[in-house]
């Protein structure tokens, strides 16, 4: 089953690849906590580069798993992980196990990481227009508009910025 293989090949190169996301998502979360916007910046940066890379690899794994459906006479939606490593024999069999093990552990961490850096970013907001709020002298409590969709005269008292100039 040479699909099979090169199949294996793509997966392993992806799973390097989300690693590789995962530690960048945990440095993140480190610069997060650090307030270092720049180094953020440039995480984020090389994010959208390794999503770049994982996207051309999925389209690959796509084709390869297209491929080996017709070698299998399957249609590709039927054809999963577990199909594959009841069918696998010897090495590659303990190749996809692996991978199994492996791709199930990165995505757990993964969205671990990530639900944790969305609730970093979300308290910093927080702070941040708390901060404004002092600064500005607008209540924190309240809406923008009344009920009757007007504006709020109580939260319009004070701006920081002269929008005049």
């Amino acid at each position: 089953m040479h699909n099979l293989e090169k199949l294996v090949n793509i997966m392993e190169m992806e799973c390097e690849l989300y690693n590789t996301l995962l530690d960048l998502s945990k440095k993140k979360t480190h610069t997060i906590v650090n307030g270092k916007i720049k180094d953020l910046e440039k995480l984020v940066e090389a994010e959208q580069h390794l999503i770049l890379e994982l996207s051309r690899l999925e389209d690959e794994r796509e084709k390869c798993v297209a491929d080996l459906a017709r070698e299998l006479n399957m249609d590709s939606e039927d054809v999963a992980l577990s199909h594959l490593i009841s069918r696998a024999e010897g090495e590659l069999k303990e190749r996809l196990e692996k991978l199994r093990q492996t791709l199930d552990r990165l995505i757990n961490e993964q969205r671990r990481v990530n639900r944790l850096n969305e609730r970093l970013i979300k308290n910093n907001l927080e702070y941040i227009n708390f901060s404004l709020g002092l600064l500005t002298g607008r209540e924190q409590t309240g809406s923008i508009y009344t009920k009757t969709g007007d504006a709020n005269s109580k939260r319009q008292e004070r701006n920081l910025i002269d929008k005049k100039a």
